[in-house]
C-alpha cells in the first residue's frame, strides 16, 4: 500500500545522490520518473561521477547532473568542502541516498530518505535486484512505484555521430546488427576472444548479420592481445564516449557481453540483451530486463562467482579471461541470438 503524502510536505527541489559506477547509475536512475510523477513541479538534481554523468545526461526527467571527481578535485579536503558549500547554498528540499556517504548530513537539508536507512543493511547483503529495491523503497515513503521506465536522452550530435559510424562502415538500416563486449572493466569476467571471434564468424558469413565490438581497449598487454587477435568479421567502435556508445547500442538487434555497466544499460535502453556469467552472480545482479537471457557458465570451478564473495581468484586473476568464462560455450550464446534474429 502507498502511504500518502501531504501537500505540505511536497518538496520544490530535490537531489538525488547516487553512485559513480556506469552500472549503478544506470539503475539509480530507476528512482527519476516515480520522483517526476508524484513531484512534477520539483527541480530534480542528481549527484554523479565524471565517469558516469553522460548516463544521466538528458535523461528525462531529470533538471540537473552535477559531477563530483573524488580522484580529482576530491583528493583534498578542501574539494570536497566546496562540493558541499555549493549544496548547501542550494538548499534542497529533499535528499534521495541511494549510496553509502554521511555527505547528506552537512547540507543542511530538512528531509532525507536514504537507502541504507531502510534496509539497514547494504543493498547486497538483500539478494535482490536493486530495481526491485528501489521501487519498494520508494513505495515505503508514499511514492508509486510498480513500473519501470528509462528514458535516456541523445543529442542531436550523438544522433549524427552513430548515423556516420554505420554510413562508414557501411551498415544500412535493413542490416541486423549484434554488439558485443570483448572486454569488462574487470577482465576476469571476460569471454575468451577465440569464442568471440567464433560467433561472429558464424553470424556474419551464415547469416550476413552485422557484429560490433563495443569497450575500451587501453594500451596495457591485455587489451593489446584482444586486439591483435580479434577476428575480421567484427567491426570495432573504439573511439567513442559513453553515450556515443549507447547510441550505437540502441541500435542493435541484439547486444551480448559479461556482467558490466554496457549489459546493464543495454538493457534499459530495451535492446535484447544475452548476459554472460561465471565470476559474477546472476542470481540478483542481472540485466533487469533480460533476465531469461542470462547464460551462466557450467566449468562447475569452486571460486564461482568471485562477486559477490571475495573469493581469492578474484585477487590473483591480474589482465587475464577467467577460466570460469570457457565454461560457456559458443552454441549456448549463438542459440538465443539466432531466436531473437529471427534465423
Amino acid at each position: 500500500m502507498v502511504k500518502s503524502v501531504s501537500l505540505g510536505n511536497v518538496p520544490t527541489t530535490i537531489l538525488i545522490i547516487g553512485h559513480s559506477n556506469i552500472g549503478d547509475v544506470c539503475y539509480d536512475l530507476t528512482v527519476v520518473n516515480p520522483l517526476r510523477s508524484r513531484f512534477p513541479q520539483a527541480k530534480i538534481s542528481f549527484l554523479t561521477s565524471p565517469r558516469a554523468n553522460n548516463i544521466a545526461e538528458g535523461y528525462k526527467g531529470l533538471d540537473r547532473v552535477l559531477t563530483f571527481d573524488k580522484y580529482a578535485q576530491g583528493r583534498w579536503l578542501s574539494g570536497r568542502l566546496r562540493l558541499m558549500m555549493f549544496l548547501a547554498r542550494e538548499k534542497f528540499d529533499l535528499a534521495v541516498v541511494l549510496k553509502s556517504t554521511l555527505m547528506h548530513k552537512f547540507l543542511g537539508i530538512p528531509r532525507v530518505w536514504s537507502l541504507r536507512k531502510y534496509l539497514g543493511c547494504a543493498s547486497s547483503e538483500k539478494g535482490m535486484h536493486i530495481v526491485d529495491i528501489y521501487l519498494e523503497f520508494l513505495r515505503s515513503h508514499g511514492i508509486y512505484a510498480d513500473t519501470v521506465i528509462f528514458d535516456f536522452g541523445f543529442s542531436q550530435e550523438e544522433r549524427k555521430f552513430c548515423d556516420n559510424f554505420f554510413a562508414e562502415k557501411k551498415i544500412s538500416s535493413k542490416d541486423k546488427v549484434v554488439g558485443i563486449l570483448p572486454m569488462s572493466a574487470w577482465p576476469l569476467k571476460n569471454w575468451p576472444i577465440d569464442k568471440w571471434n567464433k560467433l561472429a564468424e558464424i553470424l556474419n558469413r551464415e547469416y550476413d548479420i552485422k557484429v560490433v565490438a563495443f569497450g575500451k581497449f587501453a594500451d596495457d598487454v591485455y587489451s593489446k592481445m584482444i586486439l591483435n587477435n580479434m577476428s575480421g568479421e567484427i567491426i570495432l567502435a573504439r573511439n567513442t564516449n559513453l553515450k556515443q556508445a549507447m547510441g550505437l547500442i540502441k541500435r542493435c538487434n541484439v547486444f551480448v557481453g559479461p556482467d558490466s555497466g554496457l549489459v546493464h544499460l543495454a538493457s534499459c535502453m530495451g535492446v535484447n540483451t544475452i548476459g554472460l556469467y561465471g565470476a559474477t552472480s546472476s542470481s540478483y545482479i542481472y540485466p533487469y530486463f533480460h533476465r531469461h537471457n542470462v547464460i551462466n557458465s557450467k566449468a562447475g570451478i569452486d571460486c564461482m562467482p568471485c562477486y559477490p564473495g571475495g573469493n581469492p581468484c578474484q585477487m590473483k586473476a591480474g589482465f587475464q579471461a577467467g577460466a570460469c568464462m570457457d565454461g560457456i560455450s559458443v552454441e549456448e550464446v549463438l542459440e538465443p541470438a539466432k531466436e531473437i534474429l529471427g534465423l
